[in-house]
């Protein structure tokens, strides 16, 4: 599958340090968003160790050398989508075991990566910093949302707070450190050419509504590389609260194998 890819980050208008890291690798196959946790110790520090240490481990499986399985992953998916999961395992205890030292006490971070394959991608995440895919002019949301409001949500359960308070929005039920072990969510894609894939922080989507999303994603006009932009202008016009990373990933061509497969199964 040949993409093409754009990617930036900005530390918005609000915030002293950027906390959010981003990775494009298309050698590799990899994208990665990384949020570190706000108002925790060096979530700088996390976002940074969580894609450092995912493209140390891709390196490894580039060169035939994979890390070793953590666990057995029994999900009738690929090997490369198996090791998405265990690279994302290594970088939890990594950035757990790191806050031992006091400096690191209780940093953490989300992350959300795209895995490229011949004829599929693979989009994982913990945490809420979202992927989307974007065709036929519709915007729809392919990562899971690990957040207090969204748990509570699915469960028919109301926010006691209200669902206009930002405090409980913003809670977050797993991320990467936050405890020994994560689960990670993890979906296949089957894009077509032409269409987009977005990756991107909070700092996107709490200041930009899905349909402005898609008014920039749809504007034939505008190259991969100025939708990042604009998109990134934006989101700071709508308050620019909080860092804001965005990766788009556009479908140049498609490798179908066998038979037709639909886009997404959600």
């Amino acid at each position: 599958m040949k993409v093409l890819s754009a990617g930036k980050t900005d530390i918005g208008l609000q915030r002293k340090i950027t906390e959010d890291s981003f990775l494009m690798a298309p050698d590799l196959g990899l994208y990665i968003v990384a949020d570190g946790l706000g108002g925790q110790k060096a979530g700088d520090v996390a976002s940074r160790m969580v894609v450092e240490t995912m493209e140390s481990y891709w390196r490894k499986v580039e060169e035939g050398t994979p890390p070793a399985f953590f666990q057995s992953i029994e999900k009738d998916i690929s090997e490369g989508a198996k090791h998405l999961i265990n690279s994302i395992s290594l970088t939890n205890t990594m950035i757990y075991d790191a806050q031992r030292r006091p400096q690191y006490d209780m940093m953490g971070s989300t992350l959300s990566a795209l895995l490229v394959e011949e004829d599929c991608m693979w989009a994982a995440n913990v945490g809420d910093s979202r992927t989307y895919l974007f065709y036929q002019a519709r915007l729809v949301q392919i990562s899971e949302e690990h957040s207090f409001e969204t748990q509570h949500m699915s469960l028919g359960i109301a926010d006691p707070h209200g669902r206009g308070n930002s405090s409980s929005r913003k809670i977050l039920t797993r991320a990467i450190g936050l405890k020994e072990k994560v689960e990670v969510f993890i979906i296949p894609i089957h894009p077509e050419a032409g269409d987009i894939i977005l990756m991107c922080s909070a700092g996107l989507t709490n200041n930009l509504s899905d349909k402005s999303i898609s008014v920039i994603l749809d504007d034939f006009s505008l190259s991969l590389v100025r939708k990042v932009d604009v998109l990134i202008y934006e989101a700071k016009r709508g308050g620019g609260d909080d860092n804001i990373t965005v990766i788009l990933l556009q479908v140049m061509e498609e490798k179908k194998l066998g038979k037709f497969k639909k886009r997404l199964r959600l």
